[in-house]
């Protein structure tokens, strides 16, 4: 059993039976029940510590007592004109793709112009890969826009080069076309001197014809009876006999040569060919083998005609060489 405490008896220190629950508390002394003060937390690393806690204590003004965080910096805007600015550099070296580089180019100058910014407010730490960018960038466009300055002028040459060969191909067409149309004045030319020639080569009895080439003159004489003797060889019972005399003159300035155009080729009305009767009393002259130059000769031929050919005979002289040969045809009634 407890013994009571006398009043004034002294009790041990921190003995709570000594403390007495109705005596009021010693001045200066913390209640029992209210809890001892705690200390604050100490500020986490990597944080900025707060305002001061007794700051504004007493005067009503609010604050943040916990640590703020760190801004972090923002390097995005020049990581990315960076790589813009490679992409751009890469593009202006390939021969296909440089004129693609001009818009990656552009943004990583643009982009990192706005890094470079950002670096000079402190809000970013990346200055040497915003300025790579920006570099790259600038290289990327001086790159695209030189290409397309050097395509431009290829392919201004080409055109160039183009319009050139067009316009010699059209010349040259032209000439063609000209040439053709000479060519074909050319052979109508010569299709109506020809058809001129043809025209002067087909003569009556008496007419003549000069050969321009060789200067030949020939001329032929109408039909004349001719009495064949015991010189001539004899004649078809009721024919009619004639001499054909021939002229030949050299208009030239030098010997003409007559060989292969020494005989007259005579047919009658039903277009046979009529062979030469031959004279050995020397009154008939064959055309000489050459004649010299202003010099004229006159041969005869004597000719058989049997009956029903005595209307219409032909007789033809051909002269020249090659295809240059051509035939003098005369054509008329014996008489």
């Amino acid at each position: 059993m407890t013994e009571p405490v006398q009043p004034g008896t002294p009790q041990a220190t921190g003995d709570p039976a000594a403390v007495d629950p109705w005596a009021p508390p010693a001045l200066g002394a913390t209640p029992a029940s209210e809890p001892a003060p705690v200390p604050p937390p100490a500020p986490a690393p990597g944080l900025v510590p707060g305002p001061d806690m007794n700051a504004g204590a007493g005067t009503g003004v609010s604050y943040w007592p916990f640590p703020q965080p760190a801004p972090q910096p923002r390097n995005g805007l020049g990581v990315a004109a960076m790589t813009l600015g490679i992409v751009g550099a890469v593009l202006g070296l390939t021969i296909v793709f440089f004129w693609l580089a001009w818009l990656p180019a552009l943004l990583a100058v643009i982009l990192g112009a706005v890094a470079l910014s950002h670096v000079r407010k402190g809000l970013a730490n990346n200055r040497g890969i915003a300025l790579t960018g920006v570099i790259l960038g600038a290289a990327g466009l001086l790159v695209s826009v030189a290409g397309g300055v050097l395509v431009a002028v290829q392919v201004h040459s080409i055109r160039e080069e183009q319009r050139a060969a067009t316009a010699a191909a059209d010349a040259e067409a032209a000439r063609q076309r000209d040439e053709v149309a000479r060519q074909l004045a050319q052979f109508e030319a010569e299709k109506q001197k020809r058809a001129t020639d043809e025209q002067a080569r087909r003569l009556s009895f008496g007419g003549s014809y000069t050969y321009e080439e060789t200067g030949l003159k020939i001329s032929l004489a109408a039909p004349q009876p001719f009495v064949p003797d015991e010189s001539v060889s004899k004649a078809p019972e009721n024919a009619k006999v004639v001499v054909l005399a021939v002229t030949v003159v050299n208009t030239g300035s030098t010997p003409l040569s007559l060989r292969g155009s020494q005989m007259l080729f005579v047919k009658d009305a039903n277009d046979k060919l009529l062979f030469p009767l031959v004279d050995i009393s020397g009154r008939i002259s064959r055309i000489p083998a050459s004649l010299d130059p202003g010099r004229s000769v006159t041969a005869q031929e004597v000719y058989a005609l049997p009956d029903g050919s005595a209307h219409t005979i032909s007789v033809r002289f051909d002269h020249g060489d090659g295809s240059k040969r051509r035939a003098v045809i005369w054509t008329g009634s014996p008489g």
